[in-house]
């Protein structure tokens, strides 16, 4: 099978749902499913729809908070994978922030100048 995304519609890969890892090499769970876990993602993205001029398959995309449909899991020939297949999400393109040519590093960077931080309450 070989998708195509149509219109403007963009598909993903690789969303960033995993655990992160410091500098310093300490593992931060993930949290999702958790309030903590309401936060933007990662994609790689996979394939944008004609409509798409600002976005190309290959770049990676920051998405607001739950602006993705579910993954599904598809084969595809172009996939990197042993069975080809991976999991796909569509995201809103309304919804992409960050564009980024390169691959975000799965570490979390914490600013060592005076932050200060309040936990925000969800209705």
């Amino acid at each position: 099978m070989k998708l195509r995304a149509i219109k403007d519609n963009i598909l993903c890969t690789d969303g960033d749902f995993g655990d992160k890892v410091t500098a310093s090499g300490l593992i931060v769970q993930s949290s999702i499913g958790k309030s903590e876990g309401i936060v933007p993602r990662w994609f790689r993205v996979f394939e944008v729809g004609e409509d798409i001029d600002w976005l190309q398959p290959g770049q990676w995309v920051y998405v607001e908070y739950g602006r993705w449909t579910e993954a599904l899991e598809v084969e595809d020939e172009r996939f990197d994978t042993p069975n080809n297949k991976k999991k796909i999400w569509k995201v809103d393109p309304k919804a992409c922030v960050i564009v980024s040519d390169e691959e975000p590093d799965n570490t979390i960077t914490f600013n060592t100048e005076a932050v200060s931080a309040m936990k925000k309450e969800l209705y």
